[in-house]
Protein backbone atom coordinates (compact mmCIF):
# COMPACT_ATOMS: atom_id res chain seq x y z
CA UNK A 1 0.00 0.00 0.00
CA UNK A 2 1.20 3.47 -0.66
CA UNK A 3 2.12 5.82 2.46
CA UNK A 4 1.77 2.72 4.51
CA UNK A 5 3.47 4.37 7.45
CA UNK A 6 1.17 7.10 8.01
CA UNK A 7 -1.93 4.79 7.76
CA UNK A 8 -0.34 3.02 10.81
CA UNK A 9 0.65 6.33 12.55
CA UNK A 10 -2.98 7.05 12.46
CA UNK A 11 -4.02 3.76 14.08
CA UNK A 12 -1.07 3.94 16.70
CA UNK A 13 -0.67 7.43 17.89
CA UNK A 14 -4.72 8.67 17.75
CA UNK A 15 -8.25 7.28 18.65
CA UNK A 16 -9.57 8.34 15.22
CA UNK A 17 -12.57 5.25 13.88
CA UNK A 18 -11.51 3.15 11.34
CA UNK A 19 -14.28 5.11 9.25
CA UNK A 20 -12.36 8.39 9.87
CA UNK A 21 -9.26 6.66 9.00
CA UNK A 22 -10.81 5.36 6.01
CA UNK A 23 -11.42 8.57 4.54
CA UNK A 24 -8.46 10.34 5.60
CA UNK A 25 -6.61 7.91 3.55
CA UNK A 26 -8.82 7.20 0.67
CA UNK A 27 -9.38 3.63 1.24
CA UNK A 28 -11.98 0.74 2.88
CA UNK A 29 -12.71 0.89 6.40
CA UNK A 30 -12.14 -2.65 5.98
CA UNK A 31 -8.84 -2.36 5.31
CA UNK A 32 -8.10 -0.29 7.94
CA UNK A 33 -9.81 -2.78 10.31
CA UNK A 34 -7.11 -5.61 8.99
CA UNK A 35 -3.93 -3.42 10.04
CA UNK A 36 -5.58 -2.77 13.03
CA UNK A 37 -5.69 -6.66 13.76
CA UNK A 38 -2.79 -7.12 12.28
CA UNK A 39 -1.37 -4.52 14.81
CA UNK A 40 -2.22 -6.24 17.80
CA UNK A 41 -1.52 -9.68 16.97
CA UNK A 42 2.03 -8.61 16.28
CA UNK A 43 2.51 -6.36 19.15
CA UNK A 44 4.48 -3.90 16.88
CA UNK A 45 4.09 0.02 18.08
CA UNK A 46 4.91 3.35 16.86
CA UNK A 47 8.62 3.25 17.40
CA UNK A 48 8.94 0.39 15.65
CA UNK A 49 7.12 1.29 12.69
CA UNK A 50 8.70 4.52 12.55
CA UNK A 51 12.09 2.90 12.63
CA UNK A 52 11.49 0.53 9.75
CA UNK A 53 11.14 0.68 6.14
CA UNK A 54 8.03 0.79 4.19
CA UNK A 55 8.85 -2.39 1.86
CA UNK A 56 9.32 -4.10 5.01
CA UNK A 57 6.14 -3.54 7.01
CA UNK A 58 4.48 -4.18 3.98
CA UNK A 59 5.69 -7.60 3.73
CA UNK A 60 5.32 -8.18 7.35
CA UNK A 61 1.72 -7.00 7.49
CA UNK A 62 0.72 -8.73 4.37
CA UNK A 63 2.44 -12.08 4.02
CA UNK A 64 -0.79 -13.89 4.21
CA UNK A 65 -1.17 -13.88 0.32
CA UNK A 66 2.49 -15.24 0.37
CA UNK A 67 1.87 -18.14 2.88
CA UNK A 68 -1.01 -18.70 0.56
CA UNK A 69 0.65 -18.92 -2.76
CA UNK A 70 1.34 -22.26 -4.44
CA UNK A 71 5.03 -23.42 -5.24
CA UNK A 72 5.55 -23.72 -8.89
CA UNK A 73 8.50 -25.61 -10.38
CA UNK A 74 10.44 -22.84 -12.86
CA UNK A 75 12.15 -23.39 -16.02
CA UNK A 76 15.59 -22.62 -16.58
CA UNK A 77 14.41 -19.37 -18.79
CA UNK A 78 17.58 -19.10 -20.48
CA UNK A 79 17.90 -22.51 -22.18
CA UNK A 80 14.40 -21.77 -23.14
CA UNK A 81 15.21 -18.06 -24.47
CA UNK A 82 17.88 -20.42 -26.36
CA UNK A 83 16.16 -23.04 -27.66
CA UNK A 84 12.96 -20.34 -29.28
CA UNK A 85 15.74 -19.89 -31.78
CA UNK A 86 16.05 -22.96 -33.59
CA UNK A 87 13.44 -22.84 -36.69
CA UNK A 88 10.13 -23.91 -35.79
CA UNK A 89 10.31 -24.21 -32.22
CA UNK A 90 7.46 -22.36 -30.79
CA UNK A 91 6.46 -21.73 -26.56
CA UNK A 92 3.50 -24.07 -26.60
CA UNK A 93 6.07 -27.66 -27.75
CA UNK A 94 8.54 -26.25 -24.96
CA UNK A 95 5.80 -25.78 -22.30
CA UNK A 96 4.66 -29.38 -23.34
CA UNK A 97 8.44 -30.81 -22.60
CA UNK A 98 8.18 -28.80 -19.35
CA UNK A 99 4.86 -29.69 -17.97
CA UNK A 100 4.89 -33.99 -17.75
CA UNK A 101 5.41 -35.67 -14.21
CA UNK A 102 5.10 -31.95 -12.35
CA UNK A 103 1.28 -32.24 -11.19
CA UNK A 104 -0.23 -29.37 -9.44
CA UNK A 105 3.83 -28.02 -9.22
CA UNK A 106 3.64 -27.47 -12.98
CA UNK A 107 2.95 -23.41 -14.54
CA UNK A 108 -0.39 -23.46 -16.30
CA UNK A 109 0.60 -22.38 -20.26
CA UNK A 110 -0.87 -18.81 -19.54
CA UNK A 111 1.76 -18.00 -16.76
CA UNK A 112 4.59 -20.02 -18.37
CA UNK A 113 3.99 -17.50 -21.03
CA UNK A 114 3.65 -14.58 -18.82
CA UNK A 115 6.90 -15.28 -16.31
CA UNK A 116 8.41 -15.74 -20.04
CA UNK A 117 7.42 -12.51 -21.07
CA UNK A 118 8.58 -10.93 -17.73
CA UNK A 119 12.03 -13.01 -18.70
CA UNK A 120 12.45 -11.60 -21.78
CA UNK A 121 11.76 -7.56 -20.33
CA UNK A 122 14.51 -7.85 -18.17
CA UNK A 123 16.70 -9.02 -21.11
CA UNK A 124 16.52 -5.60 -22.88
CA UNK A 125 17.67 -3.54 -19.61
CA UNK A 126 19.94 -0.58 -20.80
CA UNK A 127 22.47 0.81 -18.80
CA UNK A 128 22.44 4.84 -18.79
CA UNK A 129 26.40 5.56 -20.15
CA UNK A 130 28.29 8.02 -18.95
CA UNK A 131 30.48 10.10 -21.61
CA UNK A 132 33.33 12.11 -20.31
CA UNK A 133 34.49 15.40 -22.00
CA UNK A 134 37.73 14.29 -24.56
CA UNK A 135 37.22 11.25 -23.42
CA UNK A 136 35.40 8.93 -26.95
CA UNK A 137 34.79 9.10 -30.34
CA UNK A 138 32.37 6.73 -31.83
CA UNK A 139 32.98 5.79 -35.97
CA UNK A 140 30.86 4.03 -38.01
CA UNK A 141 29.34 3.85 -41.59
CA UNK A 142 25.78 4.58 -42.71
CA UNK A 143 23.92 1.68 -43.90
CA UNK A 144 21.94 3.80 -46.33
CA UNK A 145 24.21 5.45 -49.69
CA UNK A 146 24.81 8.25 -51.52
CA UNK A 147 24.98 8.20 -55.67
CA UNK A 148 27.26 10.27 -57.41
CA UNK A 149 26.75 10.62 -61.17
CA UNK A 150 28.61 10.15 -64.50
CA UNK A 151 28.45 13.24 -66.03
CA UNK A 152 28.94 11.70 -69.57
CA UNK A 153 27.61 8.59 -69.37
CA UNK A 154 24.45 9.05 -66.39
CA UNK A 155 25.79 5.95 -64.70
CA UNK A 156 25.35 6.40 -60.72
CA UNK A 157 28.04 4.85 -58.37
CA UNK A 158 27.16 4.16 -54.53
CA UNK A 159 29.82 6.27 -52.25
CA UNK A 160 29.73 5.37 -48.64
CA UNK A 161 28.88 7.83 -45.49
CA UNK A 162 31.45 7.72 -42.61
CA UNK A 163 30.03 9.09 -39.49
CA UNK A 164 31.72 10.36 -36.04
CA UNK A 165 29.95 11.44 -33.01
CA UNK A 166 31.69 13.05 -29.63
CA UNK A 167 30.54 10.95 -27.02
CA UNK A 168 29.94 14.14 -24.20
CA UNK A 169 28.94 16.44 -26.46
CA UNK A 170 27.54 14.28 -29.76
CA UNK A 171 29.29 16.57 -31.92
CA UNK A 172 28.66 15.38 -35.43
CA UNK A 173 30.88 14.94 -38.24
CA UNK A 174 30.30 13.29 -41.60
CA UNK A 175 31.69 12.82 -45.07
CA UNK A 176 31.38 10.89 -47.93
CA UNK A 177 33.64 7.96 -49.48
CA UNK A 178 34.05 6.09 -52.33
CA UNK A 179 34.64 2.66 -50.41
CA UNK A 180 35.16 1.56 -46.88
CA UNK A 181 38.44 0.61 -47.85
CA UNK A 182 41.39 0.56 -45.05
CA UNK A 183 42.57 3.85 -47.04
CA UNK A 184 39.67 5.78 -47.28
CA UNK A 185 38.55 4.18 -43.09
CA UNK A 186 42.09 5.90 -41.83
CA UNK A 187 41.48 8.91 -44.25
CA UNK A 188 38.03 9.74 -42.37
CA UNK A 189 39.62 9.53 -39.03
CA UNK A 190 42.26 11.82 -40.15
CA UNK A 191 39.99 14.48 -41.35
CA UNK A 192 37.42 14.18 -38.49
CA UNK A 193 40.38 14.86 -35.78
CA UNK A 194 41.03 17.89 -38.03
CA UNK A 195 37.36 18.62 -37.99
CA UNK A 196 37.45 18.70 -34.13
CA UNK A 197 40.25 19.80 -33.92
CA UNK A 198 41.98 17.84 -31.46
CA UNK A 199 42.30 14.07 -30.55
CA UNK A 200 39.76 11.99 -28.04
CA UNK A 201 41.58 9.21 -26.10
CA UNK A 202 39.70 6.42 -27.35
CA UNK A 203 38.28 5.56 -30.61
CA UNK A 204 35.49 2.89 -30.70
CA UNK A 205 34.60 1.65 -34.08
CA UNK A 206 32.94 -1.31 -35.18
CA UNK A 207 34.48 -5.11 -36.17
CA UNK A 208 34.99 -4.35 -39.83
CA UNK A 209 37.64 -5.78 -41.74
CA UNK A 210 39.32 -2.31 -42.44
CA UNK A 211 39.70 -2.22 -38.35
CA UNK A 212 40.06 -5.36 -37.62
CA UNK A 213 41.94 -8.49 -38.39
CA UNK A 214 40.17 -11.19 -36.41
CA UNK A 215 39.31 -11.38 -32.71
CA UNK A 216 41.10 -14.32 -30.95
CA UNK A 217 39.52 -16.33 -27.78
CA UNK A 218 41.23 -15.02 -24.77
CA UNK A 219 43.16 -12.20 -26.47
CA UNK A 220 40.51 -9.54 -27.85
CA UNK A 221 40.31 -7.89 -31.58
CA UNK A 222 43.73 -7.92 -33.52
CA UNK A 223 43.58 -4.50 -35.18
CA UNK A 224 44.61 -4.31 -38.67
CA UNK A 225 48.87 -3.20 -38.34
CA UNK A 226 47.88 -0.18 -40.38
CA UNK A 227 45.17 1.27 -38.58
CA UNK A 228 47.39 0.48 -34.90
CA UNK A 229 49.70 2.47 -36.63
CA UNK A 230 47.48 5.40 -37.50
CA UNK A 231 45.90 5.26 -33.57
CA UNK A 232 50.10 5.13 -32.31
CA UNK A 233 50.81 8.25 -34.34
CA UNK A 234 47.82 10.10 -33.27
CA UNK A 235 48.11 8.98 -29.58
CA UNK A 236 45.06 7.40 -29.49
CA UNK A 237 43.41 3.76 -28.11
CA UNK A 238 41.53 1.83 -30.36
CA UNK A 239 38.57 -0.08 -28.14
CA UNK A 240 36.65 -2.04 -30.96
CA UNK A 241 32.44 -2.26 -30.01
CA UNK A 242 31.97 -6.28 -28.72
CA UNK A 243 30.77 -8.39 -31.54
CA UNK A 244 26.85 -8.20 -32.20
CA UNK A 245 26.62 -5.47 -29.43
CA UNK A 246 25.70 -2.06 -31.31
CA UNK A 247 24.95 -0.80 -27.38
CA UNK A 248 28.70 -0.34 -27.06
CA UNK A 249 28.54 2.46 -30.03
CA UNK A 250 25.30 3.81 -29.04
CA UNK A 251 26.05 7.53 -29.31
CA UNK A 252 27.44 6.62 -33.35
CA UNK A 253 23.91 4.58 -33.99
CA UNK A 254 22.07 7.66 -32.78
CA UNK A 255 24.59 9.60 -35.44
CA UNK A 256 24.06 7.99 -37.97
CA UNK A 257 20.09 7.83 -37.90
CA UNK A 258 20.13 11.86 -37.25
CA UNK A 259 22.47 11.71 -40.64
CA UNK A 260 20.62 10.07 -42.62
CA UNK A 261 17.18 12.35 -41.50
CA UNK A 262 18.89 15.46 -41.17
CA UNK A 263 21.66 15.63 -44.30
CA UNK A 264 20.90 12.14 -46.63
CA UNK A 265 17.14 13.10 -46.86
CA UNK A 266 17.93 16.31 -48.01
CA UNK A 267 20.73 14.97 -50.68
CA UNK A 268 18.56 12.58 -51.87
CA UNK A 269 16.61 14.58 -54.93
CA UNK A 270 20.34 16.46 -55.98
CA UNK A 271 22.32 15.29 -58.44
CA UNK A 272 26.66 15.12 -57.59
CA UNK A 273 29.43 14.41 -60.50
CA UNK A 274 32.20 14.60 -57.94
CA UNK A 275 32.93 13.79 -54.03
CA UNK A 276 34.03 16.87 -53.50
CA UNK A 277 30.98 18.39 -54.36
CA UNK A 278 28.66 16.22 -52.65
CA UNK A 279 30.99 16.34 -49.26
CA UNK A 280 30.96 20.30 -49.63
CA UNK A 281 26.96 19.85 -49.78
CA UNK A 282 27.60 17.46 -46.71
CA UNK A 283 29.26 19.96 -44.82
CA UNK A 284 26.60 22.52 -45.29
CA UNK A 285 24.06 20.19 -43.79
CA UNK A 286 26.45 18.91 -40.84
CA UNK A 287 26.77 22.67 -39.60
CA UNK A 288 23.34 23.26 -39.41
CA UNK A 289 22.54 19.92 -37.45
CA UNK A 290 25.73 20.76 -34.58
CA UNK A 291 24.10 24.46 -34.65
CA UNK A 292 20.10 23.33 -34.19
CA UNK A 293 19.42 23.32 -30.48
CA UNK A 294 18.39 20.45 -28.56
CA UNK A 295 14.79 19.87 -27.61
CA UNK A 296 15.09 19.08 -24.52
CA UNK A 297 17.87 21.72 -23.95
CA UNK A 298 16.80 24.89 -26.02
CA UNK A 299 19.22 27.04 -24.54
CA UNK A 300 22.05 23.97 -26.02
CA UNK A 301 23.53 22.89 -29.20
CA UNK A 302 26.02 20.59 -30.08
CA UNK A 303 28.23 22.95 -30.99
CA UNK A 304 27.95 24.93 -27.59
CA UNK A 305 28.37 21.79 -25.85
CA UNK A 306 31.48 20.66 -28.07
CA UNK A 307 33.41 24.45 -27.13
CA UNK A 308 32.31 23.96 -23.09
CA UNK A 309 33.28 20.27 -23.18
CA UNK A 310 35.18 18.33 -25.70
CA UNK A 311 37.07 20.76 -27.05
CA UNK A 312 39.07 21.68 -24.29
CA UNK A 313 39.38 18.42 -23.10
CA UNK A 314 40.97 17.08 -26.84
CA UNK A 315 44.19 16.43 -27.14
CA UNK A 316 46.49 17.86 -29.52
CA UNK A 317 46.98 17.55 -32.79
CA UNK A 318 50.42 15.98 -34.01
CA UNK A 319 52.80 18.29 -35.70
CA UNK A 320 52.78 15.67 -38.90
CA UNK A 321 49.41 14.47 -40.54
CA UNK A 322 49.68 10.81 -40.59
CA UNK A 323 51.01 9.35 -44.13
CA UNK A 324 49.22 5.99 -44.88
CA UNK A 325 50.88 3.04 -45.03
CA UNK A 326 50.25 -0.30 -45.57
CA UNK A 327 51.19 -3.23 -44.04
CA UNK A 328 51.87 -7.00 -44.64
CA UNK A 329 52.97 -8.94 -41.93
CA UNK A 330 55.09 -12.08 -41.97
CA UNK A 331 56.36 -12.57 -45.45
CA UNK A 332 58.91 -14.89 -45.77
CA UNK A 333 62.51 -14.09 -47.38
CA UNK A 334 63.40 -16.20 -50.55
CA UNK A 335 66.23 -17.27 -51.52
CA UNK A 336 66.90 -14.50 -54.16
CA UNK A 337 66.57 -12.04 -50.45
CA UNK A 338 64.13 -9.99 -51.85
CA UNK A 339 60.13 -9.32 -51.03
CA UNK A 340 57.31 -8.40 -53.48
CA UNK A 341 55.27 -4.89 -53.09
CA UNK A 342 52.83 -4.89 -56.17
CA UNK A 343 54.70 -6.98 -58.12
CA UNK A 344 57.91 -5.64 -58.22
CA UNK A 345 61.13 -6.54 -55.46
CA UNK A 346 62.68 -5.31 -53.02
CA UNK A 347 65.82 -6.41 -51.49
CA UNK A 348 66.40 -7.02 -47.79
CA UNK A 349 69.61 -8.41 -46.35
CA UNK A 350 70.60 -11.51 -47.59
CA UNK A 351 71.28 -13.21 -43.80
CA UNK A 352 67.27 -13.02 -43.73
CA UNK A 353 66.55 -15.98 -46.70
CA UNK A 354 64.11 -17.92 -45.12
CA UNK A 355 63.07 -15.54 -42.48
CA UNK A 356 59.65 -13.40 -41.97
CA UNK A 357 59.87 -9.80 -42.45
CA UNK A 358 57.25 -7.11 -41.96
CA UNK A 359 56.50 -4.80 -45.09
CA UNK A 360 55.30 -1.29 -45.17
CA UNK A 361 54.47 0.93 -47.79
CA UNK A 362 53.81 4.41 -48.53
CA UNK A 363 53.03 6.46 -51.36
CA UNK A 364 56.82 7.29 -51.27
CA UNK A 365 58.66 4.16 -49.80
CA UNK A 366 58.91 0.29 -49.02
CA UNK A 367 60.13 -0.61 -45.49
CA UNK A 368 60.59 -3.90 -44.10
CA UNK A 369 61.13 -4.84 -41.03
CA UNK A 370 62.38 -8.05 -38.94
CA UNK A 371 61.73 -8.32 -35.34
CA UNK A 372 60.46 -4.51 -35.04
CA UNK A 373 63.91 -3.62 -36.36
CA UNK A 374 64.50 -1.58 -39.67
CA UNK A 375 66.10 -3.22 -42.25
CA UNK A 376 65.78 -2.33 -45.99
CA UNK A 377 64.01 1.11 -46.92
CA UNK A 378 63.58 1.77 -50.78
CA UNK A 379 61.73 4.45 -52.63
CA UNK A 380 58.50 3.26 -53.99
CA UNK A 381 58.60 1.70 -57.40
CA UNK A 382 55.81 1.46 -60.33
CA UNK A 383 57.69 -0.59 -62.38
CA UNK A 384 56.01 -4.26 -62.15
CA UNK A 385 58.63 -7.20 -62.63
CA UNK A 386 61.59 -4.77 -61.94
CA UNK A 387 63.83 -5.10 -58.66
CA UNK A 388 65.37 -2.34 -56.29
CA UNK A 389 68.71 -3.70 -55.21
CA UNK A 390 70.90 -2.63 -52.50
CA UNK A 391 74.71 -3.33 -52.80
CA UNK A 392 75.21 -3.94 -49.43
CA UNK A 393 71.89 -6.31 -48.84
CA UNK A 394 74.03 -8.70 -51.31
CA UNK A 395 76.58 -11.23 -50.12
CA UNK A 396 79.97 -10.38 -51.73
CA UNK A 397 80.22 -12.78 -54.47
CA UNK A 398 76.83 -11.12 -55.86
CA UNK A 399 78.24 -7.62 -55.39
CA UNK A 400 81.50 -8.61 -57.64
CA UNK A 401 78.94 -10.32 -60.18
CA UNK A 402 76.70 -6.85 -60.14
CA UNK A 403 79.99 -4.66 -60.76
CA UNK A 404 80.38 -6.66 -64.12
CA UNK A 405 77.06 -5.98 -65.56
CA UNK A 406 76.58 -3.25 -67.94
CA UNK A 407 76.27 0.47 -66.17
CA UNK A 408 78.71 -0.32 -64.21
CA UNK A 409 80.90 -1.89 -66.73
CA UNK A 410 80.59 1.26 -69.25
CA UNK A 411 81.44 3.92 -66.26
CA UNK A 412 84.44 1.96 -65.52
CA UNK A 413 86.18 1.44 -68.93
CA UNK A 414 85.43 5.08 -69.54
CA UNK A 415 87.31 5.78 -65.93
CA UNK A 416 90.01 3.46 -66.63
CA UNK A 417 91.74 4.54 -69.39
CA UNK A 418 91.23 6.37 -72.86
CA UNK A 419 92.02 3.05 -74.76
CA UNK A 420 90.03 0.88 -72.70
CA UNK A 421 87.26 3.03 -73.31
CA UNK A 422 87.67 3.26 -77.51
CA UNK A 423 87.94 -0.62 -77.33
CA UNK A 424 84.62 -0.75 -75.90
CA UNK A 425 83.02 1.47 -78.14
CA UNK A 426 84.51 0.15 -81.30
CA UNK A 427 83.57 -3.35 -80.05
CA UNK A 428 79.67 -2.06 -80.02
CA UNK A 429 79.63 -0.04 -83.08
CA UNK A 430 81.49 -2.89 -84.85
CA UNK A 431 79.23 -5.66 -83.77
CA UNK A 432 75.98 -3.49 -83.11
CA UNK A 433 75.66 -6.27 -79.85
CA UNK A 434 75.74 -4.89 -76.70
CA UNK A 435 75.68 -7.99 -75.00
CA UNK A 436 79.16 -8.91 -76.70
CA UNK A 437 80.69 -5.51 -76.01
CA UNK A 438 79.90 -6.30 -72.23
CA UNK A 439 81.45 -9.80 -72.63
CA UNK A 440 84.68 -7.76 -73.75
CA UNK A 441 84.17 -5.14 -71.06
CA UNK A 442 84.19 -8.52 -68.53
CA UNK A 443 87.03 -10.05 -69.61
CA UNK A 444 89.24 -6.79 -69.94
CA UNK A 445 88.13 -6.23 -65.89
CA UNK A 446 89.72 -9.34 -64.89
CA UNK A 447 92.64 -8.74 -66.86
CA UNK A 448 93.06 -5.73 -64.99
CA UNK A 449 92.80 -7.37 -61.91
CA UNK A 450 95.21 -9.73 -62.87
CA UNK A 451 97.79 -6.99 -64.55
CA UNK A 452 96.74 -4.25 -63.31
CA UNK A 453 94.92 -1.14 -64.92
CA UNK A 454 98.25 0.89 -66.41
CA UNK A 455 99.93 -2.83 -68.18
CA UNK A 456 95.91 -2.97 -69.45
CA UNK A 457 95.78 0.27 -70.97
CA UNK A 458 99.10 0.34 -72.92
CA UNK A 459 98.01 -2.96 -74.44
CA UNK A 460 95.31 -2.03 -75.37
CA UNK A 461 96.45 1.29 -76.85
CA UNK A 462 98.56 -1.51 -79.14
CA UNK A 463 96.01 -3.45 -79.95
CA UNK A 464 94.34 -0.73 -81.55
CA UNK A 465 97.23 0.50 -83.13
CA UNK A 466 97.97 -2.93 -84.92
CA UNK A 467 93.88 -2.94 -85.54
CA UNK A 468 93.92 -6.23 -83.79
CA UNK A 469 91.15 -5.91 -80.79
CA UNK A 470 90.50 -9.14 -79.82
CA UNK A 471 90.84 -10.50 -76.16
CA UNK A 472 93.15 -13.07 -77.76
CA UNK A 473 94.96 -10.72 -78.78
CA UNK A 474 95.26 -8.41 -75.54
CA UNK A 475 96.06 -11.60 -74.11
CA UNK A 476 99.05 -12.05 -76.31
CA UNK A 477 100.10 -9.06 -75.82
CA UNK A 478 100.56 -8.90 -72.07
CA UNK A 479 101.61 -12.48 -71.90
CA UNK A 480 104.52 -11.68 -74.66
CA UNK A 481 105.04 -7.94 -72.71
CA UNK A 482 104.33 -6.68 -75.77
CA UNK A 483 102.75 -3.47 -74.52
CA UNK A 484 106.29 -1.92 -73.85
CA UNK A 485 107.27 -2.31 -77.30
CA UNK A 486 107.98 0.23 -80.17
CA UNK A 487 104.79 0.48 -82.15
CA UNK A 488 105.32 -0.57 -86.07
CA UNK A 489 105.87 2.58 -88.21
CA UNK A 490 103.20 3.29 -90.97
CA UNK A 491 105.26 5.44 -92.87
CA UNK A 492 107.77 2.94 -93.74
CA UNK A 493 104.99 0.11 -94.69
CA UNK A 494 103.90 0.34 -98.38
CA UNK A 495 100.22 0.56 -99.47
CA UNK A 496 101.04 -1.86 -102.43
CA UNK A 497 102.20 -5.56 -102.18
CA UNK A 498 105.39 -6.25 -103.39
CA UNK A 499 106.82 -7.45 -106.85
CA UNK A 500 106.27 -11.30 -107.55
CA UNK A 501 106.18 -13.72 -110.46
CA UNK A 502 102.57 -14.49 -109.38
CA UNK A 503 101.47 -11.08 -109.25
CA UNK A 504 99.61 -10.98 -112.98
CA UNK A 505 99.36 -7.06 -112.87
CA UNK A 506 97.02 -4.67 -114.14
CA UNK A 507 98.00 -5.63 -117.77
CA UNK A 508 96.56 -9.09 -117.35
CA UNK A 509 92.81 -7.90 -117.32
CA UNK A 510 93.50 -5.55 -120.61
Amino acid sequence: MKNLKELLRLLLTTDLTNRQIAALRGVSHNTVERYRRRLEETHIDWEFVSKSDELALDFMLNDGREKLKRKFVEPDWSEIHEALKRKGETLGRLWENYRPGLGDSGLSFTEFCRRYRRYCRALGLVMRQIHRAGEKMFVDYSGQLAWLTDPQTGARTAVQIFVAVLGASSYVYAEATMTQSLLDWIGSHVRAFEYFGGVTKLTVPDNLKSAVVCIRPGEGALLNPSYAEFAAHYGTVIVPARKVRPKDKGKVEAGVRLIQIAVLAHLRNRTFFSLEEMNQAIRVYVDAVNNKPFKKMPNSTRRSLFESLDRPALRPLPAQRYEFAEWRIGVRVGPDYHVTWDRHYYSVPYTLVGAEVDIKATATAVTAYHRQKRVAFHPRSSIEGGSSTLREHQPKSHQRYADEQAADLVVWAETVGPSIARLFRDHLEIHRQPHIALQLCVALRKLARSVGPQRLEAACRRALAIKSTSVSSIRSILRHHLEDKPLPDDSSESTSPAPHDNVRGPTYYH
